[in-house]
């Protein structure tokens, strides 16, 4: 309890700084950014203090607090407001995209690996996966991914997912920032992004009832992972391949907290949620996340593959500002494209928190749809890229089969989700059209 109640002292001191130096509240640097690059240094330069219980505590709390932020996610009901406004090809379309965005990311890597980082460098196959590990994944799935990298070749997998994720959020973070000022500095008017957004007001009641709401999803997920991977998957698979088919624990609460919200939608209890309160705790949840994944970086662990990560971050940010710019438009022509365009852009950077963040900067209090959309898409994008199953595997696929055949896999993957994105787009824009001609 002394080490997580110095965590939370240490985020506290950071948020407090936050507010009163200038740079860091103009950008609007999370806390755990700040305070985590610090507490690297500190271990870096003594890296005899690893050996003390704090760093160990810190090294227990991402792959703990990932399974917390994903319940969170998924508990959260429809705002009445938003539902009125979105539309099934405005999800697909969302969806779409986010597999466009995300293959690339795998392309990227894949044939970086091939033609440069493997012959030259001497870095596995398996270094395919560490943009989208961390760029798309966060630092959740960095530490997941962190032994599925070491098995395939790569001693410093953690470590490379981690300053994946750390580079990733601080691009989403910096790049969000420029994008809005950007879109502001095109705009006339500016008063939804001057509108302030009142900090949510609850009970104790309330406080507690959610917090139990949490806690029940995160226990249902680990109910739900040990009866199917210690119950079900030993009748499917032999002994040795069970540990490749062992998903991480969030991918089981991001399950137990759509389960029940369900439970409570069908049983009319569904106000007992407070989306005010979910938020909240997922942000305290994900502050800790992000705090912990740095501070455990293993610096001299990076040295050796710095330059291939460097430039396998560099084209990953490029290929995510492109992204923004060309096909967003084409996929979604909404009228909250710039909204989502911006969650999209955070959680292709980083997480999809900085994305929400990012968001707030625009529309603070959602009157836009596009954080529904968004979250109905995640339900179907989420299981499988950016921390999903695919993501999982990656690392064994890429390096059991030939590179060509990894190339027409992923290629493929990446040409039919982008015939479905630009046919989503057309109709999106196909029926706006008929819409208007109507009203004329």
């Amino acid at each position: 309890m002394q080490y997580f109640l110095l965590v939370l002292l240490l985020l506290g001191i950071s948020s407090l700084l936050g507010k009163k130096i200038p740079l860091l509240a103009r950008f609007q640097i999370p806390p755990s950014l700040t305070v985590g690059i610090i507490v690297l240094l500190f271990f870096t330069f003594l890296p005899g203090e690893k050996a003390g219980g704090f760093f160990v505590h810190l090294k227990s709390l991402p792959s703990e607090f990932i399974a917390l932020v994903f319940a969170c996610f998924f508990l959260q009901r429809a705002e009445p407001g938003n539902t009125r406004k979105r539309r099934f090809i405005d999800v697909f379309a969302q969806t779409s995209l986010v597999w466009v965005s995300v293959m690339g990311q795998v392309l990227i890597g894949l044939i970086g690996t091939i033609l440069v980082y493997k012959p030259f460098f001497g870095e596995p196959m398996a270094f395919t996966s560490v943009l989208e590990t961390g760029f798309a994944g966060g630092h959740g799935t960095a530490v997941a991914m962190g032994p599925m990298l070491v098995q395939n070749g790569i001693p410093a997998g953690l470590e490379y997912g981690l300053f994946s994720a750390t580079v990733g959020l601080i691009c989403g973070i910096a790049g969000g920032v420029w994008l809005i000022h950007r879109q502001r500095r095109r705009i006339a008017s500016d008063a939804a992004v001057k509108a302030e957004s009142h900090p949510a007001e609850f009970t104790l009641h309330t406080l507690l009832v959610n917090l139990a709401l949490i806690g029940a999803a995160y226990w249902l997920g680990i109910f739900l992972k040990g009866i199917f991977e210690r119950e079900l998957l030993p009748r499917l698979t032999d002994a040795e391949k069970l540990r490749s088919l062992s998903l991480p624990l969030f991918a089981y609460t991001l399950i137990a907290g759509f389960a029940i919200r369900r439970v409570l939608m069908l049983s009319r209890a569904e106000q007992l949620i407070d989306n005010g309160v979910i938020t909240l705790m997922a942000d305290v949840f994900l502050e800790i996340l992000i705090f912990a994944g740095i501070a455990i970086i293993d610096v001299r662990l990076i040295g050796h593959g710095l330059v291939p990560l460097l430039s396998v971050f560099a084209l990953g940010f490029l290929w995510n500002i492109f992204c923004h710019f060309y096909l967003r438009p084409k996929i979604l022509p909404v009228p909250y494209s710039f909204e989502l365009g911006l969650i999209n852009f955070g959680m292709l950077n980083g997480t999809a928190a900085t994305g929400l963040m990012l968001l707030k900067m625009v529309d603070p209090k959602f009157k836009t749809p596009a954080a529904r959309v968004f979250a109905e898409s995640s339900a179907i994008t989420q299981p499988f890229i950016a921390g999903g199953i695919l993501t999982l595997i990656t690392p064994f696929i890429v390096t059991g089969i030939a590179p060509s055949l990894s190339l027409s896999l992923y290629g493929g993957l990446f040409s039919v989700w982008l015939f479905f994105a630009l046919a989503a787009g057309k109709q999106i824009k196909k029926s706006a059209l008929s819409l208007s001609q109507t009203h004329d």
